[in-house]
């Protein structure tokens, strides 16, 4: 990249940065979103809700789905698509194939719990869950599969961390920095692994972010430490209520293939459409009390995935998209991988996280505050987890 370049795309991130700020602050709660300084979205999204019965648009220029029933509309993929190749602003050039709907096939459930058991500290240990043990185990699996030791394996998966940054870039202008470091990973994973090596960086990101998600939730619900200790089947239910309530992704950009109206929206061809999944995981048209952590639901639809197209959920773990949606969907991406996706994936690690820790959560405490990744809208990254068994 010529130093002239460099410039160009350093003043383009600031700029773009510095119109979703401006954005934000004169009412656009989705621009506000985009920037990714808070924790938790949640109140965004309801803002986000409130200001139009269907979707909003905003002055980024995307309508942004929360409602349930048409992010399903979205995902199923009639009328939207993920294609490659889309117009994009200069700055996320560089990102628009990175996407999240397929990812590397997960290991079988049985040797991710024993992976998971294995990097257990002793009790009495503080350590951080999200470095020690979420992001280590999806980490070995690449690596693992690619044939890496040593180093060599050490390199590729802090290769994964930052390759993962992207999936937030295509949305959220990074630091001029950070999008260097990413590009520099992405094509140092292309060349170890080809096209998925950048999938399987945002699905072990994903998949470390859920595990963390499926942790803290036992730690904050009352009562559910200890039934975990006792219920063979409670993980599943627990990562299908951290997928609703944490999706591995929140935010799924899709492009309008005609114009239509959509949910009292005039679409027109080419239109971005993004499905704030989070939001629509909280409709209360759709779930009783959405913002309650409930394992015990009963009658209502699963978690959105961006593989609803695919037929079946998550294998050992939590079902992961609609079975009552079109079958001629999206199909896994234009880089292939898995057609289970990302949500499999993660979901897949979260039940075998829980499985290993099952036994320790009960006497399990958060140690320090949970730290988030800025600028991460899509992923809702966390950086640090600090916990003590």
């Amino acid at each position: 990249m010529r130093t002239t370049d460099r410039s160009r795309l350093g003043s383009r991130l600031q700029m773009a940065q510095g119109w979703y700020w401006a954005f934000g602050v004169n009412g656009d709660p989705y621009a506000r979103l985009l920037c990714g300084q808070d924790d938790t979205p949640a109140r965004w999204y309801e803002q986000i809700r409130a200001a139009s019965p269907g979707p909003f648009r905003s002055r980024t220029g995307a309508w942004v789905v929360t409602g349930y029933a048409a992010a399903a509309q979205v995902l199923d993929g009639t009328g939207f698509t993920p294609a490659a190749g889309e117009a994009a602003e200069d700055w996320a050039r560089p990102f628009p194939d990175v996407r999240t709907a397929a990812g590397p096939e997960p290991a079988p459930l049985d040797q991710l719990v024993e992976e998971y058991r294995a990097l257990l500290p002793d009790r009495g240990t503080r350590f951080d869950l999200a470095r020690d043990l979420a992001h280590e185990v999806p980490a070995r699996g690449v690596t693992a599969r690619l044939g890496l030791t040593g180093e060599d394996a050490r390199r590729c998966a802090a290769l994964l961390r930052t390759g993962a940054v992207a999936v937030d870039a295509r949305l959220t202008p990074q630091s001029l920095a950070v999008t260097e470091e990413t590009l520099a990973a992405l094509e140092a994973l292309r060349a170890q692994a080809g096209a998925d090596g950048a999938l399987s960086a945002a699905a072990c990101e994903a998949a470390a972010n859920t595990v963390c998600h499926a942790v803290l939730a036992v730690l904050h619900t009352p009562g559910l430490a200890a039934r975990l200790a006792v219920e063979a089947d409670l993980a599943e239910r627990i990562v299908a209520e951290t997928l609703r309530t944490a999706p591995p992704v929140h935010l799924e950009s899709r492009r309008a293939t005609e114009g239509r109206t959509f949910h009292g929206a005039e679409l027109a061809e080419g239109d971005e459409v993004v499905v704030a999944v989070g939001a629509a995981h909280r409709d209360p048209e759709v779930f009783a009390a959405p913002d309650r952590f409930d394992v015990d639901r009963t009658g209502e639809p699963p978690a959105l995935t961006a593989s609803r197209g695919h037929q079946g959920g998550p294998q050992g773990g939590p079902q992961g998209g609609h079975q009552g949606g079109h079958q001629g969907g999206h199909q896994g991406g234009p880089q292939g991988g898995h057609q289970g996706g990302v949500a499999e994936f993660a979901a897949r690690h979260a039940v075998a996280a829980l499985r290993a820790l099952a036994g320790v959560l009960p006497g399990t405490a958060l140690a320090g505050p949970v730290v988030h990744r800025r600028r991460s809208p899509v992923l809702r990254s966390i950086s640090r987890c600090p916990v003590e068994i």
